[in-house]
């Protein structure tokens, strides 16, 4: 897709659509200077130790190298500011520019609420938050049962469904020291960062965007993601199988990573949201 004709056409899908579920990854916080992971110069490009240090087996087999990454990567998100791109989608959101909108985001630095964005689950946990395992099982919570009987209530399904995203199963708690005072940071070992390491599933963080597709989205919006993360396959074909006429918009200035029927823009994700709502406004 020609860059002029991109942003138009993306702009006239937006402005059909009533439900708008917006995919963010790396790329987008690029932009506001934290590395991607398999971009250009990312942090698994040349070398191959970032992995480890973000395993669920690094992690098993020495604490204290995962939570020094973890640090340093705190220190740079804690850094880092939002960008227009970031500001664009809080914009949207504030505007009630859709009856529906979710951002479902890869990313663990929490720019996107810093840029005022609310409606935001976050696939791969935060870095802001710690966790440890409940004492009881989830579904045996007396929490679980009222949450349960309040889903029938539209104006709280939503809060319960972010909780359980953002919970998956665990007690969690927000902690923004940078640095930590201390590496590892807490001395139970059952304490860790609440995010989503490498070798584990995903448990229950994907109950808000799952939920939020079967009310069948019109437009999807995927930025900055890259090709070789598959939750971001699951979760086109899941916004297809719900709505075949489902309009997918793929930006991203280094790959289309995107195999099914889609518009393409090549272009940073701060470029083409600048341009896309200068049209639509």
């Amino acid at each position: 897709m020609d860059m002029q004709d991109g942003p138009a056409e993306c702009s006239d899908i937006l402005t059909r659509a009533e439900r708008l579920l917006v995919i963010t990854g790396a790329g987008i916080s690029a932009e506001s200077g934290i590395p991607t992971y398999r971009g250009p110069g990312g942090l698994y490009s040349g070398t191959s130790e970032a992995p480890a240090a973000m395993s669920a087996e690094g992690f098993h087999r020495d604490r204290e190298m995962v939570w020094r990454h973890i640090d340093e990567m705190r220190a740079v998100a804690a850094a880092a500011q939002p960008n227009t791109a970031h500001q664009i989608l809080a914009k949207w959101e504030r505007e009630d520019r859709f009856s529906g909108f979710l951002i479902a985001t890869q990313n663990i630095d929490g720019l996107h609420q810093k840029a005022g964005s609310d409606r935001v689950t976050e696939l791969h946990g935060s870095l802001w938050q710690m966790a440890q395992p409940r004492l009881v099982d989830f579904t045996e919570d007396e929490q679980f049962s009222e949450d349960v009987e309040f889903m029938a209530y539209p104006e709280m399904r939503d809060e319960i469904l972010r909780r359980w995203s953002e919970e998956n199963r665990q007690q969690i708690w927000e902690d923004r020291t940078v640095p930590f005072a201390r590496i590892p940071p807490h001395s139970d070992p059952d304490i860790r960062p609440n995010i989503l390491l490498y070798d584990e599933d995903y448990g229950s963080r994907l109950v808000w965007v799952e939920d939020f597709i079967k009310t069948k989205p019109d437009a999807v919006l995927v930025i900055g993601c890259s090709g070789g993360v598959t939750i971001l396959d699951l979760l086109l074909k899941g916004c297809r199988e719900a709505n075949p006429n489902c309009e997918i918009i793929n930006i991203n200035p280094h790959e289309d990573c995107i195999q099914m029927p889609h518009q393409y823009i090549s272009e940073t994700a701060t470029a083409a949201l600048r341009i896309t709502d200068s049209y639509w406004a």
